[in-house]
């Protein structure tokens, strides 16, 4: 092999996507041997890349992409994942370790025997009952030892990591910290979802290559088209030379070094499209067969262990944008080449424009946009569009008089008054003198205005401030009321659990709190009455059979400790006056335990209860 660099190919037609080997050198068209990988993913033999290194750069011999290598390195990093499928491919056509036979169709390999088998000897030699254990599979899905367990414990694996990207034995994932193990799925998991990913990835490679493929016969079309543009245009030039030779010699050249330079702009601009675009159709051609290859050549935990070397190949050449050429027609092509015709116009007045352009343009430049409709400056506006429009009124018609002036010296050919020129240059003085005392009146206001314009941008910052006040205040209430909600919701819960236990405790106050709801009920049936017909007699009656029902209910309510009480001294007996002194004793004491014992029990529920709910140190450490 030659030291010397290889110039990229002119035309796409010397490499033939569907009939090239991914698989082979594309500078030695043999298998490759220690391929290296580019930065532009282009892969080549060793031998085939020595002595390409020039001050530690490479550059590609098919695009032309410039590779830095790494300090020292005089070739780039090897490509593993290539290397990989040569070995693949070349173990799949091992002969039968038994026969020495080889069949195209299938062959399988036994994991147990580590030895390949035609489809006879798999037949004839495993059929006992002794190798019933041995593992056979299709020789494209045979498993090797090093992707099978793990080389740094020996374990078999098991899971994979969608974080690292790594399969892991159980040690591994023993060894592994609490957080990452969330990251880690089952091989037939991490391997579906790969897939998944892999199939996406070359739909997206197979989109850009019917693009790219789209592009290139696009690029042809326009190659074709404009050269049969600067054909015939360069017909119509000649016979145009010819006809008006005399005449014509300079516009002649001049046309045709536009065409060439046209030509040759366009020309150079398509054919480093197609150039890209042709560099670009093998390498997409290779990656989508590479990709099948790996997916069918491949079990699930050799794809696992290449997945992380062929995705950031994919979605590199994922990001290949095809950008469309503009298709221009030929006249819209030459027509920067023909010149605009000379048109001649008057000597006297070179710079003259119409009448009603200059009036459009005067009216225009009056017009002044203010925000306020009162004020300083809004009078001041008033002011100046009155004395303005009067000067430009007198200006128009000047220019009117000098206009016909001209004209009767240029185009009607008769004399003009010397009075009528005189009186015409006065009345320009005249004018001047106003413009010049209109401009010192108006500079004399710069004074007062800036002032005012100080003392509005004063207020602009003063309602600017008290607006962020405002809105400082706003969002205080409405934190301050999200924290007063959050009380009141923890409150809810320790009043609800106290409530329950003073009803178990005593019924009597259940019966109250009820009773009270009640009358709040008939408070507000009392106020919606009132607020609904003031002093009319339907508010009076509805009062009346109110406050009725709410005594009929009153006096009806029974109190249960009465019927207890009823209960107990019908059961007792008239005692003597030494058991009624023993027993008020006795009494007293009692009364006092079970009011000890009620209220320590009382205060023990109610403890239980709001322990159980929620932690009162919740609602206290509330601002």
């Amino acid at each position: 092999m030659s030291g010397e660099i290889f110039h990229p190919m002119e035309n796409s037609d010397q490499v033939d996507s569907k009939t090239w080997n991914p698989l082979q050198c594309p500078l030695c068209n043999e298998p490759y041997e220690n391929p290296c990988i580019l930065h532009c993913f282009h892969s080549f033999c060793e031998r085939c890349l020595r002595g390409r290194a020039l001050d530690s750069k490479m550059k590609c011999p098919v695009c032309g992409t410039t590779t830095h290598l790494k300090d020292g390195a005089v070739l780039p990093p090897r490509d593993l994942l290539l290397k990989f499928m040569v070995e693949s491919s070349t173990d799949e056509k091992a002969p039968c370790a038994n026969c020495d036979s080889f069949e195209s169709s299938a062959m399988f390999f036994c994991n147990t025997c580590c030895q390949p088998l035609c489809s006879t000897c798999r037949e004839e030699t495993h059929r006992a009952r002794m190798f019933a254990t041995h593992d056979l599979v299709l020789m494209n899905k045979r498993t090797r030892d090093i992707h099978k367990r793990c080389s740094l414990h020996g374990e078999p694996y098991i899971m994979f990591s969608m974080e690292k990207k790594i399969m892991l034995c159980i040690n591994c994932f023993r060894d592994m910290r609490i957080e990452s193990r969330t990251h880690c799925v089952d091989l037939e998991t991490a391997y579906n979802q790969s897939c998944k990913k892999l199939d996406h990835s070359v739909q997206a490679i197979r989109d850009l290559q019917h693009s790219v493929r789209d592009g290139i016969h696009l690029l042809r079309t326009l190659l074709d088209e404009i050269k049969e543009n600067a054909e015939k245009e360069q017909k119509s030039l000649m016979d145009l030379y010819t006809a008006v030779v005399d005449k014509m010699q300079q516009t002649k050249d001049m046309l045709l070094e536009e065409v060439d330079s046209q030509y040759r702009e366009k020309e150079k601009m398509f054919k480093a499209q197609l150039m890209t675009l042709s560099t670009l159709l093998p390498t997409l051609h290779v990656h989508l067969v590479m990709s099948g290859a790996f997916s069918s050549a491949t079990n699930k935990f050799e794809f696992l262990d290449w997945l992380i070397s062929l995705e950031p190949l994919l979605f590199h050449s994922a990001q290949h944008r095809m950008s469309r050429p503009c298709v221009t027609s030929s006249a819209r092509l030459w027509a920067p080449a023909i010149p605009a015709s000379n048109v001649s116009q008057s000597t006297l007045v070179p710079n003259m424009s119409p009448v009603t352009a200059r009036r459009s343009n005067g009216l225009n430049g009056a017009k002044v946009k203010f925000i306020d409709a009162k004020g300083q400056f809004a009078d001041h506006c008033v002011e100046f569009e009155s004395a303005h429009r009067d000067l430009i009124q007198k200006l128009e018609k000047m220019k009117i008089t000098c206009q016909e002036v001209q004209r009767d010296v240029t185009m009607r050919r008769c004399l003009a008054r010397k009075d009528e020129i005189q009186r015409l240059q006065d009345h320009i003085e005249g004018l001047l003198q106003q413009l010049e005392t209109h401009f010192i009146t108006l500079d004399g206001k710069k004074l007062a205005l800036e002032k005012h314009w100080e003392e509005s941008l004063q207020r602009i910052a003063n309602e600017q401030d008290l607006y962020q006040a405002q809105l400082n205040d706003v969002k205080r209430l409405k934190a301050e009321s999200d924290r007063l909600r959050l009380i009141t919701s923890q409150l809810t819960s320790f009043v609800s659990s106290i409530t329950a236990v003073t009803e178990r405790l005593s019924p009597k106050l259940s019966n109250s709190y009820h009773s009270s709801e009640q009358d709040n009920q008939m408070s507000a049936l009392l106020e919606e009455i009132n607020a609904v017909q003031p002093d009319s007699q339907q508010r009076v009656e509805a009062i009346r059979d109110a406050e009725e029902e709410r005594q009929t209910k009153s006096a009806s309510r029974t109190n249960p400790l009465d019927c207890e009480l009823i209960k107990t001294k019908g059961m007792l007996k008239a005692p003597s006056v030494r058991d009624r002194r023993d027993s008020t004793s006795l009494k007293r004491d009692s009364s006092a335990l079970v009011i000890e014992d009620s209220s320590t029990s009382v205060i023990a529920n109610v403890v239980v209860t709001v322990s159980t709910n929620s932690s009162p140190g919740d609602v206290i450490s509330e601002p």
